[in-house]
């Protein structure tokens, strides 16, 4: 009798042992499947950073053509022109090292044109001044009264400034730090609305940074944008 318990008591042990290897193993692929899952449910958010800086930097351009029927009094028309904006430009306040200008671009029309075409001039020539600085105040108010006194002196003109931000790596860190915060807050407030928390970053992407002028009529001011696109996992 006690010899026939033996297997029974065995197969029941095993049979026991079974059954409870069969509950954890069901157990841990109900947390695991819910633990895959947990990492499909995301949220993907951007963060916008703006900053306006002062421009640090300009390109003043002062364009000029001249023409003449003789080469020779051309090119001593240029040279003279050539002296007298210089003499202005330092006159208000730019120095020699910040002065760049090329030979003129001399051009003989008669070979654009049939010579039988009305020309009044044969030759002209078209020149360029320009001014790198980064004293914006001297090179916004030589931009308002050159052409002007230009004009006087029987030179027709056109005066371009194009001002320019090289500052940007001094603020980039902080931008891209400020726009990841911004990233976050909004992922914070979906997983407000949406009754769950914020889990880790999965990705995250930095977009260009955009240097444009504030608007026309203020080029001297920037504004430098970046957008941050970050995916959190949802909790």
């Amino acid at each position: 009798m006690k010899s026939s318990q033996i297997p029974f008591k065995k197969n029941y042990i095993l049979g026991i042992s079974i059954i409870l290897a069969a509950l954890v193993l069901g157990i841990m692929l109900v947390v695991t499947v819910r633990t895959l899952k947990s990492f499909d449910d995301t949220v993907t958010v951007r963060g916008l950073c703006e900053r306006e800086v002062p421009a640090d930097r300009v390109v003043l351009r002062i364009n000029y053509t001249a023409q003449d029927n003789s080469l020779v009094d051309l090119r001593a028309a240029v040279e003279h022109n050539d002296a007298l904006i210089v003499q202005l430009i330092k006159k208000a306040g730019i120095s020699d090292d910040e002065i760049k200008y090329t030979t003129a671009n001399f051009n003989d029309r008669y070979e654009d044109y049939y010579v039988s075409d009305n020309i009044k001039f044969r030759y002209s020539a078209k020149q360029t001044i320009s001014v790198f600085t980064s004293n914006m105040d001297v090179v916004r108010k030589l931009q308002s009264t050159i052409d002007g006194d230009l004009l006087r002196e029987g030179i027709i003109s056109s005066t371009y400034a194009n001002y320019e931000y090289n500052g940007l790596n001094d603020i980039k860190p902080s931008m891209i730090a400020e726009s990841l915060d911004k990233a976050r807050e909004s992922a914070e407030e979906f997983a407000k609305n949406s009754h769950s928390k914020i889990g880790k970053m999965r990705t995250a992407s930095q977009g260009y940074f955009d240097i444009d002028d504030l608007d026309e009529n203020t080029p001297q001011i920037k504004k430098i944008r970046v957008v941050t696109t970050v995916e959190y996992y949802l909790k």
